[in-house]
C-alpha cells in the first residue's frame, strides 16, 4: 500500500503539535496529586483559625486524595511572604495558598508589592468560613457592646486592638468597628492571631475581633468577655453571645473565609481536582464535625464560585478602606 510522504514543513508542524499536547496528555494519564507532595502555605503563625482549618483540611485531603498534603507556615509582611512564594511557584498544583480575606486588600495596604495578590493567585475552591466575635480582656470595665463603645469613646486613643497583621480579617473587622462607632482605637498588628490572642490574655491589648474557635475556650474560662458575634444570627459555638444587631451595632458583620488558591496559570483540570477533593471532604461527617467544633461553617463549590467570592470581597473591603482613609484625612 502506498503511503504518501508529507512535505518537510508539514512533518515539522505535526511534530510541534505533538510536543504541545504532551503536557495535557501527561496530565490526563497521571492522577493528581500522584506521588508528589503538595505544600499548603499558611500566611500566619500556628495557633490561629487559618492554620487550624488548613491542618484539618490537609489531613483529610491526604487520606481522601491518596496523596500527601503538607502545611507550611510562612508568616510575616501581612501574609505577602506566603502569597509571593505561591505566586512565583510553578503553576502545577503542588504549591497552594491557604487563601483568606487578606489577599483581597493587601495590595492597597502594603506599598511597593512586586505582585498583585488577586491577579497572581487563582482560586481553586472555598473551604469554610468562620464568623467573627468581638472579645475584650476581662479587666476592661464593660459587660456589653454598648458599654464598651461608650468606654472607648470616653477614652480616645487608649484602647488597642490586635490583629494577625495589616490587611488581615481582624484588622478589617477593627476598621469596620471604628467606622461604625466613631471610636478612636489603635491597631496593633501581629504575625498571626495566635500571638495577638496571647497579648489579649495578658492585658497588653484590650480588644480582638477574630474567629470564634480561636477564643471560645477562653470565653468559657472567663478570661475573655465576648460582647457580640459579627453576623446576622447567633452561632452554635457561642449560643449566649448576641449578634451585633442584637447588641446595638447593626451593620457590623464580617466573617473570615478560607479557600485554596494556586499560582495563576494552573491548568483547570488541576483546579477541578482540588475542588473535587475538598467537596468530597466536606461530605465526610467526621470532617464536618471537626469544622463545627472549630466554629467553621462549610462552603465548598466550584473554582468559579471561589473566584466570584474573592471578587465580591475585594470590592467590599477596598471600598471600606477607601472610606476609612477619607474619613481619617478629614480628621
Amino acid at each position: 500500500m502506498f503511503t504518501p510522504r508529507l512535505p518537510r514543513h508539514a512533518r515539522g508542524l505535526l511534530g510541534a503539535l505533538a510536543l504541545l499536547t504532551l503536557p495535557l496528555a501527561a496530565l490526563a494519564q497521571t492522577a493528581y496529586p500522584g506521588d508528589r507532595p503538595v505544600s499548603i502555605l499558611v500566611p500566619y503563625s500556628p495557633g490561629g483559625a487559618t492554620d487550624a482549618v488548613a491542618r484539618l483540611l490537609s489531613t483529610k485531603l491526604t487520606s481522601g486524595m491518596k496523596g500527601t498534603f503538607i502545611v507550611e507556615n510562612r508568616p510575616g509582611a501581612s501574609g505577602t511572604i506566603a502569597m509571593s512564594s505561591v505566586a512565583r511557584a510553578r503553576p502545577d498544583g503542588y504549591t497552594l495558598f491557604m487563601n483568606e480575606i487578606t489577599s483581597t486588600v493587601v495590595s492597597e495596604l502594603v506599598p511597593n508589592l512586586t505582585f498583585d495578590p488577586v491577579k497572581s493567585l487563582q482560586p481553586a475552591v472555598l473551604v469554610a468560613e468562620t464568623p467573627f466575635v468581638l472579645v475584650i480582656n476581662s479587666a476592661v470595665p464593660a459587660h456589653s457592646l454598648r458599654e464598651f463603645v461608650d468606654y472607648a469613646r470616653a477614652n480616645p486613643g487608649k484602647i488597642t486592638y490586635g490583629s494577625g497583621g495589616v490587611g488581615s480579617g481582624p484588622h478589617l473587622a477593627g476598621e469596620l468597628f471604628k467606622q461604625l462607632t466613631g471610636a478612636d482605637i489603635l491597631h496593633v498588628p501581629y504575625r498571626g492571631s495566635g500571638p495577638a490572642l496571647q497579648d489579649l490574655l495578658g492585658g497588653q491589648i484590650q480588644m480582638l475581633i477574630t474567629a470564634a474557635p480561636t477564643v471560645a475556650p477562653f470565653i468559657s474560662e472567663g478570661r475573655l468577655r465576648a460582647l457580640a458575634v459579627a453576623r446576622g444570627e447567633r452561632i452554635k459555638a457561642l449560643p449566649n453571645v448576641p449578634t451585633a444587631k442584637e447588641a446595638g451595632l447593626p451593620g457590623f458583620e464580617i466573617s473570615n473565609w478560607f479557600g485554596l488558591a494556586a499560582p495563576r496559570g494552573t491548568p483547570q483540570p488541576v483546579l477541578d481536582a482540588i475542588a473535587q477533593g475538598v467537596n468530597q471532604a466536606l461530605k465526610d461527617p467526621d470532617f464536618l464535625a471537626s469544622l463545627e467544633t472549630a466554629g467553621a461553617v462549610p462552603l465548598g463549590g466550584t473554582s468559579a464560585a471561589a473566584r466570584e467570592r474573592v471578587a465580591q470581597e475585594t470590592r467590599r473591603w477596598s471600598a471600606m478602606l477607601q472610606a476609612s482613609a477619607t474619613q481619617g484625612a478629614k480628621h
